[in-house]
């Protein structure tokens, strides 16, 4: 759970940090203690409709400006799925601290190292965040160490530490009126900052007080400069940008640059005003990559990190082709580095400090091992490999993917463009059975199925699409399926047989799993089972993006949904 808890966090201040938004986070796993208290209250319980602990992991962001916390909810909102908000009720005469807390649910890649046994206590599968300004945070902490943990009931201590302190405790709520006068009052100031700085010609303070936002001392460049005091009204567009509108065009940008004064203009001018002279300014020099100079890191040893391991059969008579893709991939990574590396297929071998490359090919066997360092991420190092050789079944291929980190962290499958540039050139064999680009989803029958799934030489899982006998209105345009079984052949390229099924197959898939749990569902075989997840039509229809935002219709959401956490599971079974 604690890693849990770190790679939450981590996601949260990496849309923060991109965001610009000024904020501190803090994290923690319920101690054994506290999770025992609670559950001794016998609030909690598994039965339908119990209560259960939803905050096993607890975030709390203590946000700079009180106008953050709503760009903050929403950023949340479309970053994990939202279980509920717990808000405080404004009133005009009551001192109460304002409470803005979120409950929403742990991504299911996150859960996958936790045992089941977890679950068989009241625990949701949900962590909660805490959203209050920096001015609150100091008071909250006061309050919840001497005097909410003394409103809990305890038998063994009755008397109340606030017992006949009414006057004081208003006293202590009061503050709270004070704080809140606080953070409104520096809103206002740096409002009027940013219309006085406006006013008066100087651009970079204005940008500064307006947005209050992580950007950089820097000046604007002179030509802008030039170009605002010559034309006021221009100006007057940019600043009437809002800081929402800001925040979400940082959010949607690919790459993320120190925020300077220029970058806010040209972020502005891109993507709302469209002022061709300050695009022509611009728009060169913010599409640079920028290298950080002053990365500094201690020495660690690198810690290996399988990100995709396959071994699958090829047709044989695509030695050459495959050899001529593997090489070709090698070639466009490593000839930057090793310029004397010929373009046409041959045995190499070079090596410098972070590089290596090694291909060897003879008769109907073929090695490759390459390595670099990333050009994306610093202390990362790639290594890949492949083989290809024959043995008693067939011609086999084998690739893998790793990456050598200086601080083990979460990596998520990578297979290199090599094994799918196979896949649609020369083709997979899997139990005499052949996979490539062109090849469509094609109907099953029982006993096809049935040896397919007992294959002990089966190197990819299965997935059986079953047509529902009444098919929905929204189900037409994927012929009466409830996901779209070509298109999932495709993003499964190379990694999984998909299969629809005929009548026959259905109803005998019925008898032995239950027709109700088949009908209109997914039956899903990992490589190394022969008895199926099945996903009802049910489960497919309640599915939801978990972390990730996709432009889709609402109505057919889940069905996209379905398939991006169809192809994490099967995908998974190529790390290791």
């Amino acid at each position: 759970m604690n890693n849990i808890r770190i790679a939450i966090e981590q996601s949260i201040d990496t849309k923060l940090t991109n965001a610009g938004i000024y904020f501190h986070t803090i994290s923690r796993v319920k101690t054994d203690e506290s999770i025992i208290h609670k559950l001794a209250t016998g609030k909690y319980s598994n039965y339908d409709n119990g209560r259960k602990i939803q905050d096993i992991i607890g975030i709390r962001i203590n946000l700079f400006y009180s106008e953050d916390i709503r760009i903050c909810e929403q950023i949340l909102e479309d970053t994990f799925k939202n279980d509920n908000w717990s808000k405080s009720e404004w009133e005009e005469n009551k001192f109460e601290a304002q409470k803005c807390n979120g409950v929403f649910r742990i991504p299911s890649r996150y859960l996958r190292n936790i045992t089941n046994d977890l679950w068989e206590y009241p625990f949701d599968q949900t962590f909660e965040v805490q959203l209050r300004t920096v001015l609150f945070e100091g008071w909250h902490e006061i309050e919840h160490e001497m005097r909410y943990k003394y409103k809990i009931d305890d038998p063994e201590h009755p008397n109340n530490l606030w017992d006949g302190q009414e006057k004081l405790a208003r006293v202590m709520n009061s503050i709270i009126a004070n704080l809140e006068l606080c953070d409104w009052s520096i809103m206002q100031i740096f409002d009027n900052i940013a219309r006085t700085q406006f006013q008066a010609g100087n651009w970079e303070y204005a940008i500064r007080s307006k947005y209050r936002l992580r950007i950089t001392q820097d000046d604007l460049k002179p030509e802008i400069r030039t170009y605002f005091n010559e034309n006021p009204d221009k100006v007057s567009e940019f600043f009437a940008v809002s800081k929402v509108q800001l925040v979400y065009i940082l959010l949607n940008k690919k790459y993320h640059k120190k925020l300077t004064p220029d970058r806010v203009i040209y972020l502005i001018n891109k993507e709302i005003v469209h002022d061709e002279y300050i695009s022509g300014l611009l728009d060169k020099e913010q599409f640079v990559r920028v290298s950080n100079k002053d990365i500094r890191s201690e020495v660690h040893p690198l810690v290996s990190d399988y990100v995709y391991n396959q071994s699958i059969y090829i047709d044989g008579n695509g030695f050459e082709r495959a050899c001529e893709i593997i090489y070709d991939w090698v070639y466009q990574h490593m000839n930057p580095v090793f310029k004397q590396m010929p373009k046409e297929m041959c045995d190499v071998h070079y090596e410098t400090i972070g590089y290596k490359v090694d291909i060897t090919k003879k008769d109907k066997e073929l090695y490759m091992d390459m390595q670099h360092i990333s050009c994306d991420e610093p202390g990362v190092i790639w290594h890949s490999r492949a083989t290809i050789h024959e043995d008693n079944v067939g011609l086999m291929l084998h690739g893998e993917n790793i990456c050598e980190t200086m601080n083990s962290r979460e990596r998520r499958y990578n297979r290199p463009k090599f094994m799918r540039d196979i896949y649609n050139q020369v083709g997979y064999i899997d139990c005499g059975r052949t996979l490539g680009e062109n090849v469509k989803a094609r109907m099953v029958s029982y006993p096809e199925l049935y040896d397919l799934v007992e294959d002990k030489t089966r190197k990819l899982p299965i997935i059986v699409l079953v047509k529902p006998d009444i098919i929905p209105e929204w189900a037409l345009d994927f012929d009466g399926y409830i996901i779209e079984a070509d298109i999932l052949k495709r993003t499964l390229s190379g990694i999984g047989h998909v299969l629809t099924c005929d009548e026959d197959c259905k109803t005998r898939l019925g008898e032995y799993f239950g027709a109700d749990k088949v009908e209109g569902a997914v039956l899903y075989w990992t490589k190394n089972s022969n008895s199926p997840k099945i996903y009802s039509m049910d489960d497919i229809n309640k599915s939801y993006f978990e972390e990730t935002s996709h432009s889709v219709e609402d109505d057919i959401e889940y069905e996209k949904a379905f398939r991006y956490r169809l192809r994490e599971a099967v995908s998974e079974e190529f790390v290791r």
